[in-house]
């Protein structure tokens, strides 16, 4: 059978399974492409609507041999949740799958389909005064939540998604359509082998999610922010250490920014005002302070304060301001679209250590001002849990000196660095067609093959996911 027959009587099978559920042609434009603008040809959009649509979705799929992409809301970084350009993928996007299912205050869980929207579960939880404590810059779904096992800036207390999933719901590409039920929401399940741990962080492969049990967390009552200039970034990580010292686990946040970063955000957006004068700090850092109990935040600003004072006092903090964290988080949000203005940027995902995360990113610096003096290289991210954005800038003057093959360099060169270091090329980033290439190269052959071997156990057809491990 050739190419074209083959495609139509894909499509025409899935358009009879999923009825008003199955999109084809420039309907499908919406859903190829992701907040990265990477993207390429579906042979058409699945759209189920229940966990039996999807089952009856993988039944056909595995028929007609179907390559199935799982869609969420498109927020990801690496292309995982896209089509690539042979028109002989589908999008199975959760769009229409968006109900809670379950909502448990006191068990302080809930349990949503795979569509339901961060906002809108949190808005949920937060009538019994909970919340899940997964806070990013976008508002992804539950299901690419746990496809990507996402991090963000409350890691250092609440964890990553892993963390706080309780269950799943999973349709296998079997030839049954199987469905793997493991919603149930409880914090201690040891009866075997955890088959939940197969779909999380696995980037949408293995199975489709349907449906998320989580555990929630009660809403933050009392807090207490600081802006904080460092003289260093081994001063910042004594800084982290001072604060875990004097708060213990009600520190919520430590999200640090390089000096360059945070000037260009002051040159950028005049409007979100750093509260210094570019001074002598190598680096900043967002220090947020919470708990669930109410009526501390007087406080938890003085024992701030001594904090501070005592930093101070040894020269670990050059510069300190209070205010509420709104206020700071402006200048946070803002640095990835302040950095992008002054050229092309080239982000980099990666983690260590969190004693080893200073010394890499003064290397990186270092190395980026020997080997690419043109260049200028801006560092932000989630220190208290080793975790850093690194954005290497390519002024647009010279953008055509720095072509996709010199980018491919650079980035090989600097991801071997990030290995030698220690450390991770993908810190909450995920794998996907954009970084494969640096999976299959940097990470042990050991760990690989034994992942290749669990997702042939689990989808042998390999009908599931952008990637093959």
């Amino acid at each position: 059978m050739n190419a074209l027959p083959e495609r139509i009587a894909q499509q025409r099978a899935l358009a009879a399974t999923l009825g008003d559920g199955w999109l084809e042609g420039p309907s499908c434009e919406p859903y190829a492409t992701d907040a990265a603008l990477i993207g390429g040809v579906a042979l058409g959009v699945a759209r189920p609507a229940s966990t039996a649509d999807t089952s009856a979705l993988a039944r056909v799929a595995v028929a007609h041999r179907v390559a199935l992409v799982a869609q969420g809301a498109r927020t990801g970084l690496v292309g995982a949740a896209v089509p690539d350009r042979s028109g002989t993928q589908c999008v199975v996007s959760f769009d229409r799958m968006r109900a809670i299912r379950a909502f448990d205050p006191a068990n302080r869980s809930i349990t949503v389909e795979a569509g339901v929207r961060l906002s809108d579960l949190n808005r949920v939880a937060a009538e019994a005064g909970l919340c899940l404590p997964i806070d990013l810059g976008s508002d992804p779904a539950a299901g690419g939540l746990v496809g990507a096992n996402a991090g963000g800036s409350r890691l250092i207390k609440y964890g990553d998604v892993r963390r706080n999933v309780l269950g799943v719901e999973v349709v296998l590409a079997d030839a049954a359509g199987t469905v793997i039920d493991a919603l149930a929401p409880l914090r201690k399940r040891n009866a075997g082998f955890d088959v939940t741990q197969c779909f999380i962080g696995a980037n949408g492969a293995n199975g489709l999610v349907t449906a998320v049990s989580f555990a929630l967390a009660p809403l933050e009552r009392s807090s207490c922010a600081a802006f904080v200039a460092f003289a260093s970034y081994d001063a910042a990580l004594a800084g982290l250490l001072a604060f875990e010292r004097a708060f213990g686990e009600m520190l919520s946040a430590f999200e640090f920014m390089s000096a360059a970063a945070v000037d260009c955000v002051a040159a950028a957006f005049p409007a979100v005002r750093v509260p210094f004068a570019a001074g002598d700090a190598a680096c900043y850092a967002l220090v947020e302070i919470a708990t669930g109990m109410p009526g501390l935040d007087a406080l938890l600003e003085e024992r701030a304060l001594a904090t501070l004072d005592a930093l101070a006092n040894e020269r670990v903090v050059l510069d300190a301001a209070c205010a509420p964290a709104e206020r700071f988080w402006r200048i946070r949000d803002a640095l990835p679209a302040a950095v992008a203005q002054g050229g092309v940027p080239l982000s980099f995902d990666v983690s260590f250590p969190r004693g080893a995360l200073a010394a890499f990113i003064t290397d990186a610096e270092q190395w980026i001002a020997a080997a690419h003096p043109s260049l200028s290289c801006h560092a932000f991210g989630h220190f208290g849990d080793g975790g850093c954005h690194l954005v290497v800038s390519i002024p647009h003057a010279i953008a055509q000196r720095y072509g996709p093959l010199q980018q491919v360099a650079l980035r090989g060169a600097l991801y071997d660095r990030v290995v030698r270091a220690g450390g991770c090329f993908s810190a909450e980033h995920g794998v996907g067609p954009v970084n494969v290439a640096y999976y299959r190269k940097l990470v042990p052959a050991e760990s690989r093959q034994l992942a290749a071997a669990v997702q042939h156990a689990i989808d042998p057809l390999g009908l599931i996911g952008r990637v093959r491990y």
